[in-house]
């Protein structure tokens, strides 16, 4: 297959903008109108607003693509441009295939008609002849599963039918590329559970799904990979993990750039040490690290030593693990946003691991404990993290560290070190099915005698 026929989705320099009008302007402009620089791009208007700037990347087919940012960063304005409902101020999408949208809840319904009505109105729009659909309506209302709703009028809907059955309808035409923005976060659990499902069959039967969500560990554990979007601009492109995390970026604007400013002293492990630590011991090297870490900053890692690994980088399931960190922090940053955010003196550390997919498994911190460590007496701290590794299935994992201001129940990240020193882990010898598994008893029970 040419590089050209596998691609589903090409969006080449494209930008997006909107007039703005004051109270009186829109009608001046409907009677008069003056001549237009929205179409040219190398023209600033004053009265423009614009929602896409010159954005470009291309979506293979057959895989998930996600795509994130905050709200009002442009992501609904690209769904509808690549949809074709919308076309751009300047620039070009190309998309080959037959595409399907769930981009707004009820979109593509007539209030006024019965859910099957609505199925019928919806798929014939979609390219199906009454025929198909006609084949296709058990699978739908089965899918859909809202009874005898379906013979009411769907204004009479709530918002969690009106997703089922335009779910159900996308999905049930097949298409090559299906486009959902954010529709999935009004389902139960139970019915989002039995969508994911039905969007990896697509996916592996090579539909190319366009996924927006805010939420980050679907998008770590179902995209290839994903764009982030702030103001318009794409600000990165790339694996699903590192998009994330630049997510998290734009929501720590202004103080996101508060740091250690001192200059870094060199590390003296041996302050790590106390005499107890173990002959097979990984003492990880920072300065060659560049993990991708968000934050509002004033705080950092400076020094990591895990105990207990076998070979290098290795853990081995059921065995005891030992995390020796140290971390310091600038205390006027502290006090600021103490004052700030109305928080306890309170900072700690925690860790978190996570598998290939950036997905986190399990995470431990002092504040869950209830350890505290005053931010104000002090500049600096080390703390000694031990458990037992659990029985995870065999594979890659990350390791991630996370420096907190506050309690559990209200804190600030000041610096969150992502999936940044990569673990190997082994199952010490047990069956696991799934992720990870669990010790057990399992004994026959003796039926007593009549």
């Amino acid at each position: 297959m040419s590089s050209e026929t596998s691609v589903a989705i090409r969006v080449d320099r494209v930008s997006k903008s909107f007039k703005t009008f004051g109270r009186l302007a829109r009608l001046r402009d409907l009677l008069v109108p003056a001549p237009s620089t929205i179409s040219n791009e190398n023209s600033a208007s004053p009265n423009a607003f614009r929602a896409l700037d010159n954005v470009s990347f291309q979506v293979e087919r057959g895989t998930a693509f996600g795509i994130m940012g905050q709200n009002g960063s442009g992501k609904s304005t690209l769904l509808q441009i690549i949809s074709g409902i919308m076309t751009p101020s300047a620039g070009s999408v190309t998309v080959n295939g037959k595409v399907a949208a769930l981009l707004e809840l009820g979109s593509g319904f007539n209030p006024e008609f019965t859910g099957i009505e609505n199925v019928y109105l919806n798929a014939s729009v979609l390219g199906l002849s009454k025929s198909e659909i006609d084949d296709k309506l058990d699978a739908i209302l089965s899918f859909a599963d809202i009874g005898e709703h379906v013979g009411l009028p769907v204004k009479t809907y709530s918002s969690g039918m009106m997703l089922r059955l335009a779910f159900a309808v996308q999905v049930a035409i097949e298409p090559e590329i299906l486009i959902i923005d954010e529709a999935l976060a009004v389902g139960d659990a139970k019915f989002q559970l039995k969508c994911f499902r039905r969007l990896e069959d697509l996916k592996s039967r090579g539909t190319t799904i366009l996924f927006v969500s805010h939420a980050t560990e679907l998008v770590k554990s179902f995209c290839d990979s994903a764009l982030v979007l702030e103001k318009g601009k794409l600000i990165f492109l790339g694996d699903a993990k590192v998009a994330c995390v630049k997510y998290y970026e734009t929501m720590f604007p202004d103080r996101q750039t508060a740091s250690i400013e001192r200059a870094l002293e060199p590390v003296e492990f041996d302050d790590l040490r106390d005499g107890s630590a173990a002959h097979n011991s990984l003492v990880v090297d920072l300065t060659k690290q560049e993990p991708h870490t968000f934050g509002v900053g004033g705080a950092e890692l400076s020094a990591l030593r895990i105990e207990g690994i076998e070979g290098p980088n290795v853990l081995r399931g059921g065995k005891p693990v030992t995390f020796v960190a140290s971390f310091r922090w600038q205390p006027d940053v502290m006090r600021e946003l103490i004052e700030t955010d109305n928080l306890r003196p309170n900072i700690t550390l925690g860790i978190s691991i996570a598998n290939n997919k950036g997905i986190y498994i399990f995470g431990c911190n002092g504040f869950d404990l209830g350890v505290p460590i005053n931010c104000l007496e002090s500049e600096k701290a080390t703390v000694r993290i031990a458990f037992t590794v659990p029985l995870l299935a065999a594979g890659d994992y990350f390791l991630s560290v996370a420096i907190a201001l506050g309690e559990q129940a209200k804190h600030v990240q000041l610096k969150w070190y992502d999936c940044f020193v990569p673990l190997g882990c082994m199952t010490n010898g047990k069956t696991v099915y799934g992720m990870m598994a669990v010790d057990y008893s399992f004994g026959r029970v003796e039926e007593q005698a009549a």
